[in-house]
This record gives C-alpha cells, structure tokens and sequence, in this order.
C-alpha cells in the first residue's frame, strides 16, 4: 500500500476554492470562480501554500512598499499564503499543517487539518475544523491538479523570467 505522504510530495496546482457556511448558508467563491495557486509538499514534512484570486488589480505604483491603504487592503483579503511543516495521518485519511508563517499572521503557531482524497493526479481537501470568514464559520473545500515535473520546471523557468524583469 502506498502512503498518502508519497502521493502528496509534489507540487499541486489549484482549481477550485469554495467555502461552505456551517449555518447552511449558501456556498461562495471568496477567491473568485477561477482562482490561482500552488500548493507544494516537501519529502522532508515541509510545505507551502499561495492562493490568488481570480480578479486581482495591479498596484498603481510600480513598488510594492508603495501601495495605498486600499490596494493592500484588497490584495490582503484576496490572498491565501501559509508555510509550515506537515504531518500525514494514512488511516484518518488526513494531513495536519503546523503552520510557522503566514500572510494572516493569526495562523501562526496554529494548526489545521485537512480532509484529503485522490482521484487519478486530483486531489481533493476539506478543513475539518472550522475557519472564520468574512464573520462566518466555513469550511473550505478546495480542489488541486499534480504538476508533472516537466510543467513544474517550465513553470519556474517563467517564474523566473518575470522576477529578473521586476
């Protein structure tokens, strides 16, 4: 049987961000309905985070120390980013975050669990404890595609380019 660990190591790119409300509200898109971002597990228990969302507005100055209050603003409620280390349960089919660093600096020293299952190279994750947002218990359900190594490399070769350009 392989371990889940070894279906996790890798990069993961998003396809979809929904969040559920406990009270039966409806569902919704915080990111927008075609949200970006990575998700990349480490061999050595590490991992990375970084959701965008669908409609983001470039800042007005070209530095990013320069932004208006409004501009940090949007991009702070417009943005997921969390690292840490990571802990894989096979039989809860479940993967704990101990999160040392994050954009939303009241999940650091935190931890989160997420509800994980695979179909083919999707991975499939719920948060198991409640998150608040916008003054709502939710539970996110968020949806991930494998990068295959080749992509992965292309990828930060364009990644690459931009930030030599910056």
């Amino acid at each position: 049987m392989t371990s889940l660990k070894n279906e996790l190591v890798g990069t993961w790119r998003l396809l979809s961000y929904i969040e559920v409300p406990l009270d039966g509200g409806d569902s919704g898109f915080p990111m927008g309905t075609s949200p970006k971002g990575l998700l990349i597990y480490a061999p050595d228990g590490h991992m990375s985070v970084q959701i965008s969302g669908s409609q983001v507005q470039k800042y007005v100055s070209g530095d990013r120390m320069n932004a208006t209050e409004i501009e940090m603003a949007e991009r702070m409620r417009g943005y997921i980013a969390f690292s840490g280390k990571y802990n894989v349960d096979n039989k809860a089919a479940s993967v704990m975050y101990t999160i040392q660093t994050s954009l939303f600096p009241n999940w650091e020293g935190g931890e989160q669990l997420r509800k994980i299952d695979f179909e083919g190279d999707i991975l499939y994750q719920k948060s198991l404890d409640p998150i608040l947002a916008s003054g709502r218990l939710v539970h996110s359900y968020i949806t991930w595609q494998k990068v295959e190594k080749d992509a992965t490399e292309e990828m930060l070769k364009d990644v690459g380019d931009t930030s030599m350009s910056a």
